[in-house]
């Protein structure tokens, strides 16, 4: 098979191993396997486990997620927390805005 088919939506050259982009949904994943047939050629993305056309992917730089940590508050936190939310809700509710229709 040919590299010069192996080409990304920029033209950037595509391999076994490449971090892709489907725009379209996206969806990111390693392309796993290349192949082609008379339509084109089309890689196999890890995440979901389908072929995509090469020219509809985009070959990205693996950005490591975040990770999430927890954050441990004190009971003096929380009750402040609580006290500002109390403060900033309405006491009584008004029936100013109330229209009834006819």
């Amino acid at each position: 098979m040919s590299n010069t088919h192996n080409s990304d939506s920029l033209g950037t050259i595509l391999h076994v191993g490449s971090y892709v982009l489907y725009q379209a949904t996206g969806t990111k994943g390693y392309v796993t396997e290349l192949m082609s047939d008379d339509e084109g050629t089309w890689a196999l993305v890890d995440k979901t486990d389908l072929y995509y056309k090469t020219e509809v992917l985009t070959v990205i730089e693996k950005v490591e997620e975040k990770e999430i940590k927890e954050k441990a508050f004190t009971r003096e936190e929380v009750g402040e927390k609580l006290e500002k939310e109390k403060e900033a809700a309405p006491t009584e509710m008004s029936d100013v805005s109330v229209e009834s229709g006819g």
